[in-house]
């Protein structure tokens, strides 16, 4: 649920949920933790931006405003906060914050991106080249929105999975991957 600008890619990105599977398979291994250990949740507000849960069971959130400055400012200054323009975040004015399971039958892109995460090997590099190439379709009409998930399904099935990959076999995955999905979608333009 975009709640500010990100560029047409994510915020497309976001509403099939393939950002959020993205950020599963990056967190993994940034925090080196399994992909089951990452829980995705659907919150409207955009107001918690992270959250972790401890071993006690109490949980440690990262609330502001819906906008990415924060965050790209404190990856690029960390482990120092510097001032920002962002407006603050007033607790009181906040009214609700939601969370939801999300529908997997209605963000089949956020269960192929963590299926493809607990798998590892070749596929999030596979995953990620096909759905550039499907987004890219969208973007220029070629395709429907929830044709993006049926090209990024139909590579992932067809691809010759491997465990352990080199950066060469990846980047050839990643080729493999970008042209499969062309060819699948020239067969949904001619239907």
């Amino acid at each position: 649920h975009p709640n500010w600008t990100m560029g047409r890619k994510i915020s497309i990105d976001s509403a099939t949920l393939m950002n959020k599977g993205l950020e599963v398979i990056e967190a993994r291994w940034l925090f080196d933790v399994s992909p089951d250990q990452i829980e995705v949740v659907v919150h409207p507000q955009s107001i918690v931006h992270s959250m972790v849960e401890f071993e006690d069971g109490s949980n440690l959130a990262q609330l502001s405003h819906p906008d990415m400055r924060i965050p790209i400012q404190y990856a690029l200054t960390y482990p120092f906060r510097n001032q920002t323009e962002v407006r603050r975040l007033k607790l009181e004015e906040v009214q609700n914050l939601e969370f939801y399971k999300p529908d997997f039958s209605r963000f089949p892109c956020l269960g192929l991106a963590l299926k493809a995460g607990r798998r590892g090997g070749t596929a999030p590099a596979v995953l990620n080249a096909a759905n550039e190439e499907a987004v890219q379709a969208f973007i220029s009409g070629t395709i429907g929105f929830g044709d993006i998930s049926k090209v990024v399904a139909g590579v992932l099935t067809n691809h010759s999975f491997q465990k352990a990959p080199n950066l060469e076999r990846i980047l050839k995955m990643d080729e493999w991957a970008r042209d499969k999905a062309r060819k699948v979608i020239q067969k949904m333009e001619k239907k």
